[in-house]
């Protein structure tokens, strides 16, 4: 445990949603996941959605691209859509985006991510690079910020992160990068949230649970639509035998349920 908190750093992640196979009781809406390699230093073999830390040329290309756009998102989420979008296509090969004004197939995003994913992943080329060669643009219309969720204080590792809802592109198919992610399937939000035993972080379970609330994806969209981001950070609390979280009653997240979360790093030795 740290005697004076961190600085969070700045980070960005997504949930890409599409309506699949229909289940029983949660309807059409499913969820892209991804999971960590199981000795990387952060969350290591936890499902998680696609994201990472922001690169400060990613905010730059933000606002150099997106000027004009910049009322449509609150102040804290402008600079970050090109951060998630940039993490999506490294850690699964989704573009989600247009080429030439046209929307991005399978046969495309595969020749796409053959040419340039490797480069990206060996840090040869950056985000800049990418789009300006490939002549993809990022649909920003279609990144809809969703929560802002912070680390406690008392982490030796913290993060501000801003989760941002996509919808997925149509017919395209995710892989894994291999390194850092070792998994990615779709899944619907509450089925997993069932079977978690330890294999979900908190902030990721809550997530999960808010949007599974929908049992569409145009309904996700119109809940989405109806509430106000709060930021959460969360207050842990330190009870008789298990420490616990607190969170905003007016976050918009239901039942707090933490008994099978696990955290990304172990506070007792940070």
């Amino acid at each position: 445990m740290t005697d004076k908190p961190v600085t969070p750093r700045d980070s960005a992640s997504i949930l890409i949603i599409r309506d699949g196979e229909v289940h029983a009781s949660y309807g059409r809406l499913q969820i892209l996941m991804v999971k960590r390699h199981r000795n990387v230093k952060f969350a290591g073999g936890a499902y998680v959605f696609p994201g990472g830390k922001l690169d400060a040329a990613d905010r730059a290309i933000e606002e150099q691209k997106e000027r004009n756009g910049r009322a449509d998102v609150p102040d804290d989420f402008y600079g970050f859509r090109y951060a998630a979008l940039r993490e999506v296509f490294e850690e699964t090969g989704l573009i989600i985006g247009t080429k030439g004004g046209q929307p991005i197939g399978e046969d495309l995003r595969r020749e796409l991510a053959d040419k340039y994913r490797g480069d990206f992943l060996a840090g040869r080329i950056n985000l800049a690079d990418f789009l300006a060669r490939s002549d993809v643009s990022f649909d920003m219309g279609d990144c809809f910020p969703f929560a802002h969720w912070i680390t406690p204080k008392i982490y030796p590792i913290r993060f501000d992160t801003r989760f941002f809802l996509c919808v997925a592109p149509v017919g395209q198919v995710p892989s894994p990068d291999g390194h850092e992610i070792t998994e990615v399937e779709w899944m619907h939000p509450m089925t997993l949230v069932e079977e978690s035993d330890g294999d979900l972080m908190f902030p990721t379970m809550m997530n999960l649970k808010k949007l599974g609330q929908a049992k569409t994806v145009a309904e996700a969209l119109k809940l989405l639509a109806e509430r106000q981001i709060v930021t959460v950070m969360p207050e842990v609390v330190t009870g008789d035998k298990r420490r616990f979280r607190k969170i905003p009653d007016d976050a918009g997240y239901e039942d707090v349920d933490q008994s099978r979360t696990r955290a990304a790093v172990d506070v007792d030795k940070g």
